[in-house]
């Protein structure tokens, strides 16, 4: 079983393409329904509780989607430290775009595509590494 928030083990290409597309898909179905509570909310303190909701489904999306990310780095041998940086680039790129400047949202937008194309496409080591047994095999967790 996998265990989405868990810092330890390793996580192979197709599993991590696969779970982070069902935590992106689940937050969005709950932010989804969230947003229509808010239609409903007819009380000030109804409609903050449910901004809050929305807020804690992106946090939880967010942590569950980094903490796969360091699985997937362990499989190929690498620190999940690089993880964070990651994370820098996102916020970023998301600041170019507030900000409204046009060329550099492209550009991180270009270099971010890249980094978790690599993160998705490299494979994993073929033996047992520091961070545990080859995943999907006889005694290694999912």
């Amino acid at each position: 079983m996998l265990k989405t928030f868990s810092l330890q083990g390793r996580l192979g290409r197709l599993r991590y393409f696969l779970f982070n597309v069902a935590a992106i898909a689940i937050a969005a179905a709950a932010v989804f329904a969230l947003t229509r509570l808010l239609t409903l909310a007819g009380t000030r303190p109804a409609f903050s509780m449910v901004q809050g909701l929305v807020a804690l489904t992106y946090v939880l999306a967010i942590i569950a989607s980094l903490c796969l990310m360091v699985r997937r780095l362990h499989d190929f041998d690498q620190s999940g430290w690089w993880t964070p940086s990651v994370f820098v680039l996102h916020l970023v790129s998301g600041y170019y775009e507030a900000v409204g400047s046009l060329t550099a949202t492209i550009l991180t937008g270009i270099f971010l595509l890249a980094v978790h194309l690599a993160i998705i496409l490299t494979p994993g080591s073929k033996n047992p590494n520091r961070f545990g047994e080859v995943p999907g095999s006889a005694g290694a967790p999912a």
